[in-house]
């Protein structure tokens, strides 16, 4: 049978094919864009730029003018200026020394003639001063033990000078206790060095200001070599060097290291004024504790 076809007829559309009506592009007119306050003041100052340039001759020198630097230390004739951030807080009216324990000598940093400029003269503690007020006592110093985390306070070449030996056991003053490796460095050296030595000299013990580091570890030395409890022994060094230790977590690592039970009526004494009168800075915000003196890329630096 034969169909007929209508040759007048438009093709059916293929099925992948859409019909012609749907990509008919609707035209519009592009609408006029319309500037804003801030697109105008834009292009208003980008003109007056313009213009500024084309006025000024390139080879015209540009002046730029130069912030007024006024000097941090200026002082008038009139004044004395002490630079208190070279030293640590509250290091000025912080006891030099303690009593003698023994052979050994509780003080607090001596610092180089490099810091005069920055100490009254009637507060200033260097090692000559501190050999001499041992001297007048009748004791000679043979031996310095330092306990502070840097070595920008002094120069050891006047001490060797002396005949003083000079032992550097590194020790962080903030949020933790000495490691038990430096305790043992300290009771060997101070050991050896009593064995050792033929007339009676002494030993100074320092830290940054001569109680928390500096007491622990004398501490930890009369509990090797005497036959005495943690609490005497804290009680020993709090009467030589009043008010003695002051950081409970100092005194709680004694009792715990010796497993030896803290008694109720043992208190730890409260912060020293002069170390509380320099825990808050110029802003009246809590200070860095700079009993953990470290310096700032974490090596050890002398003196100039």
């Amino acid at each position: 049978m034969i169909v007929g076809m209508d040759l007048n007829a438009s093709p059916l559309p293929e099925d992948d094919e859409d019909p012609y009506e749907t990509h008919i592009e609707h035209y519009s007119a592009p609408e006029e864009h319309v500037e804003s306050a801030v697109e105008i003041s834009r292009r208003e100052r980008e003109e007056r730029r313009k213009r500024l340039r084309s006025d000024r001759p390139d080879d015209r020198p540009v002046h730029i003018s130069q912030p007024v630097i006024y000097d941090h230390f200026y002082q008038n004739r009139n004044s004395t200026f002490y630079d208190k951030s070279r030293i640590p807080p509250g290091w000025l009216d912080c006891p030099a020394v303690g009593k003698e324990i023994g052979c050994i000598i509780p003080s607090k940093v001596p610092l180089g003639e490099s810091y005069n400029d920055c100490v009254p003269p009637g507060k200033r503690y260097s090692f000559k001063q501190a050999v001499h007020k041992q001297e007048v006592s009748g004791r000679k110093l043979g031996l310095v033990i330092d306990l502070t985390n840097t070595s920008r306070y002094y120069q050891t070449t006047d001490l060797k000078k002396k005949g003083i030996k000079h032992v550097k056991i590194q020790c962080r003053g903030r949020d933790a206790v000495p490691e038990n490796a430096s305790v043992n460095t300290f009771v060997y050296e101070v050991s050896q060095f009593l064995l050792r030595q033929k007339s009676n000299k002494y030993i100074l013990v320092h830290c940054t200001h001569g109680y928390n580091r500096t007491g622990y570890m004398i501490i930890h030395y009369l509990m090797r070599t005497q036959p005495m409890s943690v609490t005497q022994a804290i009680n020993f060094f709090s009467e030589a060097r009043p008010p003695g230790i002051y950081k409970p977590d100092y005194i709680d690592a004694l009792y715990a290291f010796y497993h030896e039970r803290r008694p109720e009526s043992l208190v730890c004494p409260p912060t020293p004024e002069w170390k509380r009168s320099s825990d808050l800075d110029l802003n009246g915000e809590a200070a860095v504790d700079d009993d953990d003196d470290d310096d700032d890329d974490g090596a050890p630096t002398a003196l100039p």
